[in-house]
């Protein structure tokens, strides 16, 4: 008989879940939970540090002016309060 351990190898890798218990490592089920946040967080901060940034190059007020068509914007589309008194 031929023995192929690649074979073995192929249905190992598999059938082989790519997820740890953390009962394996004698962890509590929380500190899955807690590693899954620490993992997200990381993540998270990496996108925010490749993320390009808001820039102003030159002109008056520079960064502050951006800034501030940026609130404008909003308060432009912020609807007009109605009087409900007045609606009656």
């Amino acid at each position: 008989m031929y023995f192929k351990p690649d074979y073995f190898y192929d249905k190992i890798k598999e059938d082989m879940e790519t997820f740890d218990n953390p009962v394996a490592f004698g962890q509590h089920v929380n500190a899955e939970i807690n590693s899954q946040i620490l993992d997200t967080v990381e993540i998270l901060g990496s996108i925010l540090t490749i993320t390009p940034q808001d820039v102003s190059g030159g002109g008056e007020g520079g960064a502050e002016s951006g800034m501030q068509k940026k609130v404008k914007d909003y308060i432009d589309k912020i609807p007009e309060l109605i009087d409900r008194f007045v609606l009656k």
